[in-house]
Formats: C-alpha cells, structure tokens, sequence
C-alpha cells in the first residue's frame, strides 16, 4: 500500500476504530493501569510500548489483523505508546488531568516566586 492510500485508509476507518475502542473500554483500562482510582492499587509504568493495549485489545477477542489497525489510528492521532494514548488519544483520562494539575502547580509556584523578586 502507497503511503497516500494508506493515511487516506486509516482516516477513513478511524472513526470506526474510536467506537470499537470506546465500547471495549481501552481508554478507561489504560487509565485504570496507568493511572487507578485506588492508590493502594500499584501504577503500571510506561515501557513506551503498545504492551498494555495490545493485552487489552487481544483479551477484547481481536486479531493480529485488527490490532495492526488499532494501532495504526492511535499512533495517526498521537498515541505512540500506552502511556500517549491517554495524554493524546483520549478525550479524558485521570492521567492526563494529573498531568496538568502538577504542571499548573508548578507553573503557579514559579510565577509566585518570580513575583516575590
């Protein structure tokens, strides 16, 4: 497949994909994972691979041939890894907003002690 046929197959399916992937929950085990309601609950760490959905996708009854799929429109959208999949792909994740929640701390502490100067 030329690389135009290819962008142009995987815009086409990605909406389709989102529904499969919403409706097995990727977005909210990753986030379960990654990121757990229950802190007693251990984080998994990133290892900058698909290992997690990959898991989850298989366990969901997809095939070699879907996954390849999946993995194409998550990486089109920015998800080049588990962990990127929630920052980028997911419109909400506990990841995410703990993400920016420690960056908006930061961000107010540093322009707090700029002010004090």
């Amino acid at each position: 497949m030329d690389d135009d046929l290819t962008s142009d197959f995987i815009e086409n399916i990605t909406p389709d994909v989102l529904g499969v992937l919403e409706r097995i929950r990727l977005f909210q085990q990753l986030d379960d994972l990654f990121c757990p309601q229950d802190a007693s609950n251990g984080r998994v760490k990133c290892g900058h691979s698909y290992a997690q959905t990959e898991t989850i996708v298989k366990v969901a009854g997809m095939d070699d041939e879907d996954l390849e799929d999946i993995l194409a429109v998550l990486h089109s959208l920015g998800g080049c890894c588990d962990c990127e999949i929630l920052y980028n792909v997911a419109e909400e994740s506990r990841l995410k907003s703990e993400y920016w929640i420690a960056r908006a701390r930061e961000f107010l502490g540093h322009a707090q002690s700029e002010s004090q100067i």
